[in-house]
This record gives C-alpha cells, sequence and structure tokens, in this order.
C-alpha cells in the first residue's frame, strides 16, 4: 500500500452507518479511512436490493436531522427517492410505518461522493483481519486481494454488522442459538411493472388474501409479500424469499442461499397470476447476499431493552434515537411478531461502547441490545444515526485527548448538539 498508513481513525466497515460515521468524523477534523470488503459504500441499503428505508419519518413527518437528513434530502431533489407516510405492512396491515423509498444505485453514488467530499480515504476489496488495542495506539492488519499492511490510528470503529472488530480484539459478543435466528432474505428487482395498477390493488387491501393463498400453496415460504416501487423507475423490489441458515457457518449459509434464490422464479409465476399489474414482470436483478436480519452484537457498558423502548427512556448519553416498531421474523412459525411503541426512543452512546475496550466503539447492527429492543433498532435510518454520532463521539474524544470509553455524558450531549446544528447550518436548513 502506498502512502501514509496512520490515521486518527479507522472504521471497519462501509455499510451506511460506517460510512456516515466516516464523514461525520472527518467533517470533524479526523484523519479517517473506511476498510470495505465490496466496491461500493452503503452495504446492505447499497448492496442488497434494499429499496427502501423505514422508520426514516414519524407521525407523517421525517425524523432525521444532520447528515441522514442530509443524503434523504438530495436524493429526493433528484426524483430518486420519495417519502410514503404511514404505509401498512404487508405481514400486518395494522401496522404502518413511515418510510423512505429510494434508488440504490443512486444512494452509492451520493454516499461516495460524501465520503470523498469529507476527505475520507476508503480501501475497496479489503478486509480487517487482525486488530489490536494498545494504551496509546491501535493497529489492525488489512488484507487486500494481493496484499496484507498494517493501519495505525488513535480509535476503531467496528461498523462490520457482527461484531468481527470487536471479537478480534478480544471484546465479549453475543449471538442467539442457531433455531433462535431471525429468518434471512434474499431480495430481487422485478421489472415491467404497471406501477398504477399495482398500487392500486395494494391500496385496496386484498394483498393479504394472495399472501394466504401463496403461503398455503407453499409458493411464499413466508406470510409476506411487499412490493416497493422504486423512485425514478417503473421497478418494484421484492421482499419475499426466506431462509433460515447460521450465518456465520460457510456451509449453511451457502445452502440458505441458494435456497433463498430457488423460490424467486415460483414466485414471479405466481405473482403475475394472482398480482394485477405483475402480468409481464421479469426480474432484472437479485441480491448477491442475503439479508440477514439478526447479528451478533456487542456486550457493551449497557445493554438496551424492550423497555427502555417502551417507557422512551431519554438517557443522559442519548446519542441516536428511532422509531421503528419491534419486528422479529420467527424462523420456526415463520411469521412476523410485530410490537408498536409508544413513540420516539432513545439509544444510549453506552450501548456502543464495548466493555473491555477503550479505543474502539461500534456503529451499526452490533451494538448491545437484547434481542426484542434489536428487533426494533436494526433498521437502516436508526443505524445512520448511531453512526453519525459515533464519528462525532471519535472526534469529541480526540479533541479531549480521552479514550472513547472515557466521554462524559454532559460532555458528549453538548458536543453532538453543536455538531447537528452545525451541520444543518451549513446545508442551509431551518
Amino acid at each position: 500500500m502506498k502512502g501514509e498508513k496512520r490515521y486518527d481513525l479507522i472504521v471497519v466497515g462501509g455499510g451506511t452507518a460506517g460510512t456516515l460515521c466516516a464523514v461525520a468524523a472527518a467533517r470533524s477534523g479526523l484523519k479517517t479511512v473506511v476498510i470495505e470488503r465490496n466496491a461500493y459504500l452503503g452495504g446492505m441499503a447499497t448492496g442488497a436490493g434494499l429499496t427502501e428505508m423505514n422508520a426514516a419519518g414519524f407521525q407523517g413527518k421525517p425524523l432525521y436531522k444532520g447528515i441522514v437528513d442530509e443524503i434523504f434530502r438530495e436524493m429526493i431533489k433528484s426524483g430518486h427517492a420519495q417519502y410514503h407516510f404511514a404505509v401498512p405492512m404487508s405481514s400486518n396491515p395494522d401496522v404502518k410505518v413511515d418510510r423512505l423509498r429510494y434508488d440504490p444505485e443512486i444512494l452509492k453514488i451520493i454516499l461516495e461522493e460524501k465520503a470523498i467530499g469529507a476527505g475520507v480515504e476508503f480501501l475497496y476489496e479489503t478486509e480487517a483481519c487482525a486488530g489490536i488495542e494498545e494504551e496509546e495506539m491501535c493497529r489492525v492488519t488489512v488484507r487486500s486481494r494481493y496484499e496484507t499492511f498494517e493501519l495505525e490510528a488513535n480509535y476503531l470503529v467496528d461498523a462490520t454488522g457482527n461484531a468481527d472488530l470487536v471479537r478480534m480484539l478480544g471484546g465479549e459478543t453475543v449471538r442467539a442459538s442457531r433455531d433462535k435466528l431471525l429468518t434471512a432474505t434474499m431480495m430481487f428487482r422485478l421489472s415491467g411493472i404497471d406501477l398504477d395498477r399495482l398500487q392500486e390493488f395494494m391500496r385496496s387491501g386484498k394483498i393479504s388474501d394472495v399472501i394466504q393463498k401463496g403461503y398455503q400453496e407453499g409458493v411464499l415460504k413466508g406470510r409476506i409479500l411487499a412490493f416497493t416501487p422504486i423512485p425514478g423507475s417503473s421497478d418494484v423490489s421484492l421482499n419475499v424469499t426466506r431462509a433460515d441458515c447460521d450465518y456465520e457457518d460457510a456451509e449453511d449459509y451457502s445452502k440458505a442461499a441458494a435456497c433463498a434464490r430457488s423460490q424467486i422464479l415460483p414466485v414471479c409465476r405466481f405473482i403475475r397470476e394472482n398480482v394485477p399489474g405483475t402480468e409481464n414482470c421479469y426480474v432484472t436483478s437479485i441480491s448477491p447476499f442475503l439479508g440477514i436480519r439478526d447479528a451478533r452484537r456487542i456486550r457493551g457498558r449497557y445493554t438496551l431493552t424492550l423497555g427502555d423502548l417502551e417507557n422512551m427512556t431519554d438517557f443522559e448519553d442519548s446519542i441516536a434515537v428511532g422509531c421503528y416498531p419491534m419486528d422479529i421474523h420467527d424462523p420456526e412459525t415463520k411469521a412476523v411478531i410485530w410490537k408498536v411503541l409508544p413513540g420516539v426512543y432513545h439509544i444510549p452512546y453506552r450501548c456502543i461502547v464495548p466493555g473491555k475496550l477503550h479505543r474502539t466503539i461500534v456503529a451499526g447492527k452490533c451494538l448491545s441490545a437484547e434481542k426484542e429492543a434489536f428487533g426494533a433498532v436494526r433498521v437502516m435510518p436508526i443505524m445512520m444515526n448511531v453512526g453519525e454520532s459515533a464519528g462525532y463521539a471519535a472526534a469529541l474524544a480526540k479533541q479531549e485527548e480521552k479514550c472513547l470509553d472515557e466521554l462524559e455524558a454532559g460532555s458528549l450531549k453538548e458536543w453532538l448538539a453543536d455538531k447537528y446544528e452545525n451541520v444543518l447550518r451549513e446545508d442551509g436548513h431551518e
């Protein structure tokens, strides 16, 4: 590798949480690098066929500020994203969620532009294969296709989605047993859709009968058939395939991926016959990997509980908010278990601080949370908010010359308020 190998911050994982973390840190003056195993930023949001972000709004209004809102506004302005409020979930029409629908290919470009504009360096098709925390410095060994090299930094952020870096560093993690892991999905995209007829059918509420028929016939493996129109196109993405696997077992994961992919053509034939507006549809892309709802999570300084969300606990060290209901895709019944929460809840900083580490925090799905709480906070906008705040936290630690686990709640709260206010002012928001 050519050039400087010393940084203020190394972010391992360039998904949405990792990217926003890096952009926030770099805008705050930190020399930042992202290690990303794909050749693009955005992770699941840009590469897995996802085309909507659940709980991007609350009660008919956008929920998020800062860089998250900045990105959403840019996509909307370009014609490649739209807010949709109080949209019924296909697995339970009584549950309604505000969401942002978007074109993932445009999001890829915008995230990269944000990173480059902030001065973030990124290393594509690379993975961290070892790491160590020392008293004054951290080291990460990175492997690309053709070389292995070492990077140094004051701080580390694990944005892998599965606590991979924290495990390398010796931190404690937890995960569900094989039979309790949430059901995985492989998304795919359909073209040739008559969107007006499809959306009229969806509004009629008749999709529930189609789902029941497909499930009884064995074509649908779960009680869900979620169509998402993609702004700026006449395409939709489909959330319908279902597969159970131990995502950390290569053989098990591979079989599950093949199983999910094998469901796609039968589903397409079924919907052509049963869903108006899809008679001439055809598959144009399939996600290269499974969408894993579950994740290995850290054992943090605090573990978020469902009670915290139900009580909307306003933590002194709150760094992020959310409003998505609890959503657990049960591997036994194949049903989606829902629990609507009373309003906007909070996530404390202590949930992203690993118990035994000092210069490392996490951003994204590997935060410390019980299963039920994780079933609510795991969605993309919440994790983007967590990631942005993690980047600002690293900047505060650098300014105060402290370890990441030494930040005081009061100072962090004041720092975050100022950072988010500055982002809004610089972007011209009110």
